[in-house]
């Protein structure tokens, strides 16, 4: 029986960076899917920590369930050799992930937003100021940090995987109103994010 179990949505998410974390440390983990009925079940009958998803269960003498996917995301990479032991470049990891998550506390607004006029509105929002602003902010991370293809340091680290996937998210054509070709005017970034892919694929096959 294998000691870690993830729980999450069949989907990328807040999960893809962790999930990639273990398979490119062969870290032997399940990979739950959780529906949104077993989703709704565990929330009301209080089985996760704050009531929402990831959650990771670790088993052995005192098994446990622990959430915050930046949490279970710096476990994974800590284990899979994608996490800084300096403590420089840990802060620079870390600031990199949190702001993988402000971009998407800045998403949900306009996706929890029914009207769809409004929700079209919001995204527009998006992409002519808050997708623009992101990328610039990492493409000077980019050229400030000692190789381009890497956001801290010349390895690769959770704050590659972690950003990979939310820049992903924005152009995979599930978010009405934000074009697939949002990014393309940035080819640093596009670039970066070519080179990362590669290199996890290669690493996880």
């Amino acid at each position: 029986m294998t000691e870690l179990t993830l729980l999450y949505f069949p989907m990328a998410g807040r999960a893809g960076a962790i999930r990639d974390a273990f398979r490119i440390g062969r870290i032997d983990f399940e990979d739950k899917h959780v529906g949104r009925d077993e989703f709704r079940r565990l929330k009301t009958e209080g089985e996760l920590p704050f009531g929402s998803l990831p959650a990771l269960d670790i088993g052995g003498e005192t098994p446990r369930r622990v959430a915050q996917s930046n949490a279970i995301l710096r476990y994974a990479g800590r284990r899979a050799g994608l996490y800084p032991d300096d403590a420089l470049e840990a802060l620079r990891v870390d600031e990199l992930v949190e702001f993988g998550e402000d971009v998407n506390h800045a998403l949900s607004p306009s996706m929890q937003e029914p009207d769809m006029e409004k929700k079209l509105a919001m995204r527009k929002v998006l992409v002519d100021e808050k997708i623009p602003h992101w990328c610039r902010c990492l493409e000077a991370r980019l050229d400030a940090n000692v190789d381009a293809t890497h956001l801290v340091g010349s390895s690769l680290t959770i704050a590659d995987l972690k950003l990979l996937h939310v820049l992903d998210s924005l152009v995979a054509g599930h978010l009405d109103g934000i074009p697939k070709t949002v990014l393309d005017p940035f080819v640093k970034l596009s670039a970066w994010r070519t080179a990362v892919r590669a290199e996890r694929d290669a690493k996880v096959g």
